[in-house]
């Protein structure tokens, strides 16, 4: 009941900077689950997406991110693959964004209490970098469907380990220039 209290108590004493980054992640996590959702839902679902898009809003160091990020996954598998939906290139980079958008930004959001003080040069970097990291993937995924249809490539774990290994260098780079001084 003492922590219950507390946070409350917090929540009275949230600046702008805590906030705005709990909204963003409000948001990306409404807009994965609504892109990953099947059409056709109704109206007492969506207010269920609202309830869940706001748990990791709240509580972003907990165990309700891992739950929202696999609803959104399940639900796009189950559209996929037993709605047997056709999945448009948009809707699967904006899902995958939103994906992205609700994973930093709660790692973010979990790190800074409710009152804090924060330089708006944090705000701009962690901002360009998630910009930086959104656009790089487009680009490689919109190059990828454009150029490995031309290369006749008939066996699909030839495209996956491809697709691996493109993944495992990005994410190389982008570690090796995390840790430069």
């Amino acid at each position: 009941m003492k922590q219950l209290i507390q946070q409350v108590r917090e929540l009275g004493r949230i600046t702008g900077a805590p906030l705005l980054v709990r909204g963003v992640v409000f948001v990306a996590a409404c807009a994965g689950l609504l892109l990953a959702a099947p059409a056709g839902l109704s109206s007492r679902a969506l207010l269920g997406f609202v309830a869940l898009a706001a748990l990791p809003a709240v509580a972003p160091g907990g165990v309700s991110v891992i739950v929202v990020m696999l609803a959104v996954v399940g639900m796009w598998l189950a559209d996929t693959m037993l709605f047997l939906a056709q999945p448009s290139l948009g809707r699967l980079l904006g899902t995958a964004a939103a994906l992205y958008l609700l994973h930093s930004g709660a790692a973010l959001a979990a790190v800074l209490p409710y009152d804090a003080i924060v330089d708006h040069q944090v705000l701009m970097r962690w901002g360009t970098r998630a910009l930086l990291v959104l656009a790089a993937t487009g680009v490689l995924t919109l190059l990828l469907v454009n150029v490995l249809p031309g290369l006749y490539i008939t066996t699909p774990t030839v495209a996956l380990v491809v697709g691996l290994a493109v993944v495992a260098a990005v994410v190389a780079l982008l570690t090796r220039l995390g840790r430069r001084p």
